[in-house]
């Protein structure tokens, strides 16, 4: 018996399937394109007129220049490890049985539900100076619970309160990514005498390659707006983007225009470097 095929949709039923659009196309032009159109127009003006006086002072300040490249080294430095770390932890879960892999996955989708004051909060409570892990390293190791806990909220402390939602985050992807990988490839590849690095690199890499550039981009963009557990750790003592902005909109000094331009400049340059990123290696990968 042979193998259905897929019924081509015909050209009127393709206009009806274009209307099942048209929930998500709302969605995106009310929540996201018309806000953003509003924080264009005030980050243009200053004083009532249309003026640039908002990013010429964030691209000649130090100030906004620094918080730039803190959170690109942030983000870099986060994604970097958040891959490297959640590839492997990826296809352990993978290769467990049925039941443990739901129950591990269960487990893993966890920090994604909290908030990210949440998770800065919580890591206080474990890593601070009264903490509970810091107070049981004092006792065994007899240590200085207010230099230990220094690191928390510094920039180091953010990766590590970073790694927390962003490796869960790589670690979904890309088990989703294993599954649908056809191992059979890799039975013929090895039997016919390719050795497991060659193999490697010319089945499982191509294969795996466009979801652990999505898994990436997506960890990058996420570290890039964090602002919640950034907060909760650091208060404004970093300078990153995500607070920077936070201390234009506060009481302390309101400066709509210069936050909404911040705002703009966030969005663009996270945007052009994943879409960069993802045509540069997807291009890369499908040369392998």
């Amino acid at each position: 018996m042979g193998k259905r095929g897929l019924r081509p949709v015909k050209m009127g039923e393709r206009r009806y399937l274009y209307l099942f659009l048209i929930p998500l196309i709302m969605i995106i032009t009310l929540f996201l394109l018309v806000p953003l159109i509003f924080v264009l127009r005030d980050s243009l003006l200053s004083q009532g007129r249309l003026s640039l006086a908002n990013y010429y002072a964030i691209f000649t300040k130090r100030l906004y220049l620094s918080s730039f490249k803190t959170s690109l080294l942030l983000s870099l430095t986060t994604t970097a490890i958040g891959t490297l770390i959640g590839i492997p932890l990826s296809y352990v879960i993978y290769r467990r049985g049925p039941r443990a892999q739901d129950l591990l996955l269960s487990l893993t989708s966890i920090p994604l539900v909290f908030s990210g004051l949440v998770v800065g909060f919580s890591f206080i409570v474990i890593l601070g100076s009264s903490g509970f892990i810091t107070l049981i390293l004092k006792k065994l190791f007899n240590i200085n619970p207010v230099e230990f806990s220094a690191f928390l909220f510094t920039w180091k402390g953010l990766v590590i309160a970073y790694l927390y939602f962003l490796i869960p985050r790589m670690i979904l992807t890309m088990t989703a990514a294993w599954a649908s990988f056809d191992w059979n490839l890799l039975d013929a590849a090895l039997s016919l005498g390719a050795s497991y690095t060659l193999t490697f690199r010319k089945v499982i890499l191509p294969a795996i390659a466009p979801s652990v550039i999505a898994g990436s981009s997506l960890l990058f963009a996420v570290s890039m707006g964090a602002f919640g557990t950034a907060f909760a750790l650091t208060g404004t003592g970093v300078n990153i983007v995500p607070l920077l902005i936070y201390t234009h909109i506060s009481e302390v000094g309101i400066e709509l225009g210069r936050a909404d331009a911040l705002a703009i400049l966030l969005t663009l340059l996270t945007t052009s470097i994943v879409m960069i990123y993802e045509r540069l290696f997807v291009r890369r990968s499908t040369r392998v």
